[in-house]
């Protein structure tokens, strides 16, 4: 009997396997299930709105040279002046979703893109395609700042940062999705063959406000109107925080402009590698962006993490620099580990940038302040990818070393600005 209850008993082995494939299937969980209810629809409102923000993207500018006529000039001129208009319009839109509630906002926004998307079609003249990018970056910033307050506002402060997380997680598949579909048209010299995925692009931002309604409804702020509608602007310790941001922001521009345009101009690697290191990005942040938000999504934890975003990509950069100087394997080796740093201080810099921007906005003021965070965000886009460009043009180390100080001081000043802007935090100004 005493043999058959020892045959019987589960193995010191067998419980500890156990263990380690239910943390497994528990890790796996958390980075596929959305974190709470309200993140569900917002999921599936995030899906639809990045599969149409990727096929669009990735057709709009071959669609507007190769078949609408629109010069490169043209082209790199209307979008420039778009993307300076739209930085004008983050602290309104996010002001009006605090005196009309964001959900209905937000609805109006993504139909106004899908609408924008489907205009490409009517473009015939500078005139008209400048119209229709304005109109489509405009309502594209609003909805960025919408969406902050929406989850703001919508959600405790212990879940904002790891539902913005696992939104992150969903916002890649939907782009690379889109970025698929839009290959069947880069093929393609025919205007229907491009107008037709237009179409889709439209109806995936259709399909985006329509799920946007299972969000609940989210009241308006109370005595909105009463709060000055430049309380963010003249808060000065949470503008420092917005400009350090957009300083660390740049390292976007880094990944999508400097690393392919560095690989292919400046290094013996393999033009192939660039497509290694987008992928090791992608498989570095969808595992460690929403556990890193679990665990250090919290304001206390903003600085530091910001800090150490500041560090990662500067090392990245000073990596970068140096592998224009070896060969071969050494140069892959040198990329790959650039590459990997950099997606680590991605992720430090995503969690420390949304514990900030949250936190550190007051509750009965999250729209305006959201939209002060996402203008920041959206001039780092503006102009990172120039700044980037002039770097890899020198072709030289030093391009690159100076690059890593700014993000290093960025980093290094990011903690002294949170304190700052939190000791302020006590004695909100109306």
């Amino acid at each position: 009997m005493t043999e058959q209850l020892r045959q019987n008993r589960p193995s010191p082995g067998g419980e500890q396997a156990g263990r380690t494939s239910g943390r497994a299937i528990q890790a796996l969980r958390h980075l596929v299930v959305p974190p709470t209810k309200t993140t569900r629809p917002l999921a599936v409102t995030t899906l639809m709105h990045t599969v149409g923000t990727g096929l669009v993207v990735t057709l709009s500018a071959i669609y507007f040279t190769r078949i609408v006529g629109v010069s490169v000039r043209e082209l790199g001129l209307g979008l420039t002046v778009a993307g300076l208009v739209s930085l004008l319009v983050g602290v309104p839109f996010g002001r009006l979703s605090d005196r009309v509630g964001p959900r209905g906002l937000l609805v109006c926004l993504l139909l106004c893109q899908g609408a924008a998307v489907l205009m490409h079609a009517f473009v015939r003249s500078f005139g008209t395609f400048l119209l229709v990018v304005i109109l489509l970056a405009v309502s594209n910033q609003g909805a960025s700042a919408v969406r902050s307050a929406l989850i703001a506002t919508a959600m405790p402060p212990e879940e904002r940062v790891v539902s913005r997380a696992y939104l992150r997680s969903v916002t890649n598949a939907g782009f690379a999705v889109g970025t698929c579909l839009a290959s069947v048209a880069l093929a393609s010299a025919y205007r229907p063959t491009y107008q037709a995925l237009l179409g889709v692009g439209a109806l995936c931002f259709a399909a985006a406000a329509a799920a946007m309604l299972r969000v609940p409804t989210v009241p308006p702020v109370e005595r909105a109107a009463a709060v000055s509608p430049w309380l963010a602007l003249r808060d000065m310790p949470y503008t420092a925080v917005v400009v350090l941001n957009a300083l660390l922001q740049l390292h976007y521009a880094v990944l999508e402009v400097g690393i392919p345009l560095w690989v292919s101009e400046h290094t013996d690697a393999p033009r192939r590698v660039v497509s290694i290191l987008f992928l090791l990005n992608t498989v570095i942040i969808f595992l460690l962006q929403v556990p890193v938000g679990r665990r250090w999504g919290q304001l206390r934890h903003a600085g530091a993490l910001s800090a150490m975003a500041g560090a990662l990509v500067a090392a990245a950069c000073v990596l970068l620099g140096l592998s224009g100087s070896v060969t071969g394997l050494v140069a892959v080796a040198v990329l790959v580990t650039a590459g990997s740093v950099h997606a680590v201080g991605e992720v430090c810099h995503t969690t420390g940038s949304w514990s900030a921007g949250f936190g550190l906005a007051p509750e009965h003021a999250q729209g305006q302040y959201q939209g002060l965070f996402s203008t920041g965000v959206a001039a780092s886009q503006v102009v990172g990818a120039a700044l980037v460009t002039v770097v890899v043009a020198s072709g030289t180390f030093t391009g690159w070393l100076i690059a890593a100080c700014v993000f290093a001081v960025a980093g290094f000043l990011m903690p002294s600005a949170v304190g700052w802007a939190q000791r302020g935090r006590t004695a909100p100004v109306q």
